[in-house]
């Protein structure tokens, strides 16, 4: 038990002092466009604590140790540019969200029900609360994108296009194919290709998170309630 607690805390520590180094080096680098993250971070670590005593629940220590990585993921591929400079963080920051997701959602289902050995009904609340979370997340990327100028819904270079935009005729498909170069306003965009503003990374994003709580919740019909991750401190195992 010394060690466990041991453990958690120089986890919350030392996230905690990664947000600040984070806050210190934006600063003086003059990034203030990414701060609002990095302070945000600063809470963010300390929700698994919060969870516990909110909820009067246990995290495992695996599992603790999973969502405080997963707290500081965002910050690290914003801040300090591992989205850029690691092609697959984002996608794994997904499919982390999606495993996540499904666990708590598994604990919420049976604290609401509270009815043992209901192993699918929970595993299916899992998977649709982890997908919501999943879709809200991206309605808030778009949002974000839409009325504050960002570019949270990374672009990706595609060289066709399908749409019936692209033809006169009523219910007629278009296509432009193998494009190279496009230039919008008589300059040219700077990619070998047209770039589709969200769309594909926004669908990949929703895919991943949907697979990563696939998986777990087919873990947790596999499972059946031996292994618990979170636990009811009032001695009643509640997920997996």
């Amino acid at each position: 038990m010394k060690e466990y607690k041991i453990i958690r805390y120089t986890g919350i520590v030392l996230g905690e002092l990664l947000a600040v180094g984070t806050v210190i080096f934006l600063f003086a680098a003059k990034r203030y466009e990414r701060l609002p993250l990095a302070f945000a971070t600063l809470l963010i670590v300390l929700l698994p604590e919060v969870m516990e005593r909110i909820f009067k629940c246990k995290l495992s220590l695996p599992f603790y140790v999973f969502a405080l990585l997963y707290a500081v993921g965002p910050m690290m591929g914003q801040c300090w540019n591992f989205y850029y400079t690691i092609s697959w963080w984002d996608k794994l920051l997904h499919i982390c969200g999606g495993v996540m997701f499904a666990i708590v959602g598994a604990y919420f289902f049976e604290l609401m029900v509270k009815q043992k050995n209901s192993f699918f009904a929970t595993a299916v609340f899992a998977l649709c609360f982890s997908v919501t979370i999943a879709a809200f997340w991206e309605f808030a990327e778009f949002g974000a994108d839409q009325f504050l100028g960002m570019d949270m819904q990374d672009d990706t270079v595609i060289n066709g296009i399908t749409s019936y935009l692209l033809d006169e005729g009523i219910g007629v498909r278009g296509s432009l194919e193998n494009i190279q170069s496009v230039t919008v306003d008589g300059i040219p965009l700077p990619v070998n290709g047209y770039i589709d503003i969200g769309l594909i990374d926004s669908m990949l994003d929703m895919m991943m998170e949907s697979l990563g709580a696939l998986i777990t919740c087919i873990i947790l019909l596999l499972n059946r309630g031996r292994h618990s991750l979170i636990r009811d401190n009032r001695n009643t195992k509640v997920t997996n």
